[in-house]
């Protein structure tokens, strides 16, 4: 892999998004990030623009007794994407489809009281600007999107460093504007591959950034 292919970081792979961002003349713009690392990324965007961070949360559908594989995407509204190829490979019945994504709902419903959620007043005819810090299978992105459009802003902008090719041709073709700088089509892709430092976000960083954000630029 190339260098240039490489971000240094989270922070700096941000900056590299909001100069993109800027240039779409934004009149509304309200910032949502999926966290863990999309609230890392999502920093430089709220210096940018001046605006603070909401936090979109998207849990996966974990596979039974293999909770770090998945088979797709739920958000707190209970919209989901599937992996059907997945589901039908495992044999999974719409009722153990349900009582997963319940249970997923839940932690969900948990997440957001710690660190908060989305305004939907906000949303409403808002330039929506959603960010992670990566996309592999898509899923998550695009069950934010989905779930974002029902609310109705007046455009929606997904902005991610890196994609897998599969998952960029899925969720690009939902949005009005898209950034993402590096698009890899290879069939052994990991979003961690693409920085030199990359780790795990603790709870109380990701509460501390929001915060920071929200105390910086809240009106």
């Amino acid at each position: 892999m190339d260098n240039y292919k490489i971000y240094e970081s989270r922070e700096k792979a941000g900056k590299v998004l909001a100069e993109e961002i800027s240039k779409l003349n934004l009149q509304k713009p309200y910032l949502l990030a999926i966290p863990r690392g999309g609230i890392q990324v999502a920093e430089a965007i709220a210096d940018k623009l001046k605006i603070p961070i909401d936090p979109i949360i998207i849990k996966k559908l974990p596979v039974p007794g293999n909770p770090e594989a998945g088979f797709g995407a739920i958000t707190a509204d209970g919209k989901r994407v599937i992996d059907e190829e997945t589901v039908s490979y495992l044999g999974l019945s719409e009722d153990q489809i349900n009582r997963i994504a319940n249970k997923v709902i839940q932690e969900i419903h948990h997440r957001i009281e710690v660190y908060g959620g989305i305004n939907q007043k906000k949303v409403e005819s808002s330039d929506v600007i959603i960010v992670d810090d990566g996309v592999a299978t898509g899923y998550s992105l695009i069950a934010a999107i989905k779930s974002i459009k029902d609310m109705r802003p007046n455009s929606v902008t997904a902005a991610i460093p890196v994609s897998s090719g599969s998952a960029y041709e899925k969720f690009s073709r939902l949005t009005d504007h898209v950034i993402c700088p590096l698009i890899e089509r290879t069939y052994f892709f990991a979003v961690g591959n693409y920085y030199r430092e990359w780790y795990d976000l603790t709870e109380e960083e990701i509460k501390s950034i929001l915060k920071k954000y929200r105390d910086k630029y809240q009106s």
